[in-house]
C-alpha cells in the first residue's frame, strides 16, 4: 500500500460518522493506517529497543513482573524517541495526530508513546484498567491512545478488549499488580465481570486501535509462537483542574 493510500483511507475513516462511533463507544478500530515499507522500519526500531545489548540506550519498565524462570512477563520501553526520533518523523506518527484533532476539532499536543512487548508463549495479560488510574487526580485529561500492533493482533497473540461506554462512568478502584511495586501494572476491581462483558477487537495487519483515555480495557496473554509488539502514542488536549479531585488510594499508599 502507497502513502496516498494510506491517506485515503484515514480520510474516510476519521469522516464524522466514526468520530461519533469514536465519541459513543470510547473506542474505534483503523484499517489502513501504516503500509508494510513503514511498519518494517518501525518494527526495526522496536526490536532494536528490546534487544539485549539495547538496555542501555532505552528506558525499561517491567509491568507484568517475571515468570517462574525470572524473565520480563510484560516489558515496556517509555518514550523510544528520545532515542530514536526518526519515530516522529514516520508518516504515521503524522497520520495519527490529525486523527486525534479530526475527533477533538483542534490541534493536539504529543503527550506520551511506549512499547509494550508480549514475547512468545509466556506474556501475561495486561489486566483490566483505565489510563487515567494512572494520571494526577487533581486533572481531568482529554487523551486518546492509539494502540498499533506491529504484526496485526488475534484474541490468541494479546489484541485489545475494551468495555462499550466505560469511558464516561467513574474511575474504578485499582490497585498494583503486585502491590508492593507501583512499576507494575494497575489492575481494576472486578476483573472476571469486565471480561465476561468486554469486546475484543482483533487487528488485522496495517490497522491500530484508538480510545479514550477513561475507557476501561484489556489484552490478553500471548499464547502464540511469535512476540507480540506494540507500539502506543498518546495526543490530547491541555488536562482540566477538576474543582473536585479524585480520591485515588493506590496512588497514595504508593507515595
Amino acid at each position: 500500500m502507497e502513502s496516498s493510500s494510506v491517506q485515503t483511507t484515514l480520510a474516510n475513516h476519521a469522516g464524522p460518522k466514526q468520530v461519533q462511533q469514536f465519541l459513543e463507544q470510547g473506542f474505534l478500530r483503523l484499517e489502513g493506517v501504516i503500509d508494510d515499507a513503514e511498519r518494517a522500519e518501525l518494527r526495526g526500531i522496536y526490536d532494536r529497543c528490546f534487544a539485549p545489548d539495547g538496555e542501555d540506550q532505552v528506558t525499561r519498565k517491567g509491568l507484568g513482573g517475571v515468570d517462574a524462570q525470572g524473565r520480563q512477563a510484560l516489558p515496556q520501553v517509555l518514550w523510544p524517541s528520545k532515542t530514536f526520533p526518526r519515530l516522529l518523523e514516520l508518516g504515521y506518527f503524522g497520520r495519527m495526530r490529525q486523527v486525534a484533532q479530526d475527533v477533538f476539532g483542534s490541534p493536539v499536543q504529543f503527550l506520551s508513546e511506549h512499547m509494550i512487548q508480549k514475547p512468545a508463549g509466556y506474556g501475561v495479560a495486561t489486566p483490566w484498567h483505565q489510563d487515567q488510574a494512572y494520571h494526577k487526580p487533581g486533572l481531568h485529561y482529554r487523551n486518546i491512545n492509539f494502540w498499533l500492533p506491529l504484526d496485526g493482533a488475534t484474541v490468541a497473540s494479546g489484541c485489545m478488549h475494551y468495555v462499550r461506554g466505560s469511558h464516561r462512568g467513574p474511575i474504578l478502584p485499582h490497585e498494583y499488580l503486585n502491590p508492593d511495586d507501583p512499576q507494575t501494572a494497575l489492575v481494576a476491581q472486578d476483573q472476571a465481570y469486565w471480561s465476561a462483558n468486554g469486546t475484543a477487537v482483533s487487528c488485522p495487519r496495517g490497522s491500530a486501535t484508538l480510545h479514550h483515555s477513561y475507557m476501561l480495557h484489556y489484552a490478553g496473554p500471548n499464547t502464540t509462537d511469535q512476540p507480540r509488539r506494540a507500539y502506543i502514542l498518546v495526543f490530547g488536549l491541555e488536562p482540566q483542574k477538576l474543582d473536585q479531585p479524585w480520591r485515588l488510594p493506590w496512588q497514595e499508599r504508593a507515595k
